[in-house]
């Protein structure tokens, strides 16, 4: 189970209300594509998990 750390970000209206729309059409919360938005993000810039964190490989 991937350990979650709460964190605080500030978005912009229109940022916000985008993700509120994906959150109706696909059920999923907000937090939930913030953290796969990340993921992409993170991966781009050759940061991606390793095994020990969370099972994605490198």
């Amino acid at each position: 189970m991937n350990t979650k750390i709460r964190t605080n970000i500030y978005l912009d209206a229109w940022q916000h209300e985008k993700l509120s729309e994906l959150n109706k059409e696909t059920g999923a919360p907000v937090a939930e594509h913030v953290r796969r938005a990340i993921d992409d993000y993170l991966e781009k810039q050759g940061k991606k998990k390793d095994a020990g964190n969370g099972g994605k490989q490198e």
